[in-house]
């Protein structure tokens, strides 16, 4: 089978929806697939995100700003108190530019791509799609499949129904399957569990903490939505309470400056460590130099970091919020806490500490359960079960083995 791939980020971000996209048809490769992606690149076809050998890259070069004013726009923001009349404004006017060049950014880039393919699309098989612009645009032509990372409002039901495949997981799946009924599938995202399980290498001594410290660890971009300033103002707190509290962050993003302006005096202690960039590959070491894991997203349809941790045997400090309840009501080892509240999470960072023998063997115990659910050729299998089921194809592979059941 020939798929390709339309995914404007997939070299330029190392979230959790590009992660799961490059692991997800990296098994599907080695099935012997022949995988092809378009994606944004720079004008010269240059991307910073490395992707996976055993695919066919078709960058779409130009200049892309996704974000565009958004760094000075925070900038300015800061300068206005929370308390102020003017705050709820502002934050309101930054949102809707954000959302607004986000959207002229799809729209752009679904443009380039209808050009780039106008004459090509029965080179492919499938057309797998991360959006729906992409997916209303390729559908006429090839078999598509769209996938979630988040769920969509009722409005946009119709165009939905259009797609010949819409899938999801998480709360995403939960949420659209009350107007979707039975046109969405679940397409559960994966880890690699040869790599991410309990074990005694890790970076704690390369970060200059020993055993005495109580280390909390988040993975992630350095957002709003993933509550950096929340994470930021939580550990101020219990780090005043519990001086052996250390706290290391692995990601960037716009609301990095925000977490080190609030941490300022623990990052002269030396308590806190940011590490932009990590290499996916590395990230098992980081995960077993912490003790919890700590995820205060405002919002999270199933995180790839939270799973990850689990598998690891690191229980999790993590807000009540979709795909966190999900994962906690699977009988992970973790803690939910009030989505917003720096109060309940300090609350359960400071359980945690009294706690943390307890939980951590509970969690090293039940990381088994989480590498044997969840694994990319689990997910992989799904995928062409799916394939197989909704769209007709691989009728004549008699090896696929239906793991997961019916959508």
């Amino acid at each position: 089978m020939k798929v390709l791939i339309l995914h404007s980020e997939l070299g330029l971000l190392r979230g959790g929806g590009e992660n799961f996209v490059k692991n997800l048809f990296t098994e599907f490769a080695r099935r012997g697939h022949q995988v092809h992606a378009a994606f944004a690149a720079d004008p010269f076809g240059r991307y910073p995100v490395t992707l996976p050998e055993s695919f066919t890259t078709l960058p779409v070069s130009g200049w892309w700003f996704r974000q565009a004013g958004q760094k000075w726009l925070s900038i300015l923001g800061r300068r206005i108190p929370n308390n102020s009349s003017m705050r709820p404004l502002w934050d309101r006017f930054q949102e809707a530019l954000s959302w607004r060049n986000f959207r002229w950014y799809n729209l752009r880039f679904t443009s380039r791509i209808g050009r780039m393919f106008s004459d090509r699309w029965n080179d492919y098989d499938l057309v797998f799609v991360n959006g729906l612009d992409l997916a209303l645009l390729a559908t006429p032509f090839r078999p598509t499949m769209l996938w979630l990372a988040g769920p969509l409002n009722p409005g946009q039901e119709s165009q939905l129904r259009k797609v010949s495949v819409v899938s999801a997981d998480g709360d995403a799946f939960l949420q659209m399957q009350r107007f979707l009924g039975e046109h969405i599938t679940e397409l559960s995202i994966g880890m690699d569990g040869s790599r991410f399980h309990p074990g005694e290498e890790s970076e704690r001594r390369n970060l200059g903490w020993d055993n005495s410290h109580c280390v909390f660890g988040y993975v992630g971009r350095l957002t709003e939505l993933k509550g950096a300033d929340i994470l930021a103002k939580a550990f101020s707190e219990i780090s005043q309470e519990h001086p052996h509290s250390r706290l290391v962050i692995l990601g960037s993003g716009e609301a990095e400056q925000t977490v080190r302006s609030i941490l300022k005096a623990e990052f002269a202690a030396g308590h806190v460590n940011i590490h932009p960039g990590v290499d996916h590959q590395q990230l098992p070491f980081w995960y077993r130099a912490m003790d919890a894991f700590v995820l205060p997203s405002r919002y999270e349809n199933f995180s790839n970091a939270l799973l990850e941790a689990s598998a690891c045997g690191i229980p999790f400090i993590a807000s009540d919020v979709g795909g966190n309840r999900i994962l906690r009501q699977s009988g992970a080892c973790g803690d939910l806490f009030k989505p917003g509240s720096v109060e309940d999470f300090v609350r359960c960072m400071r359980n945690f500490i009294q706690t943390s023998i307890e939980k951590q063997n509970q969690a090293r115990q039940f990381s088994a359960v989480i590498r044997e659910k969840y694994s990319w050729s689990a997910t992989a299998d799904k995928l062409e079960w799916i394939l197989r089921s909704r769209l007709g194809l691989f009728s004549q592979i008699d090896h696929v083995k239906v793991k997961g059941g019916q959508s």
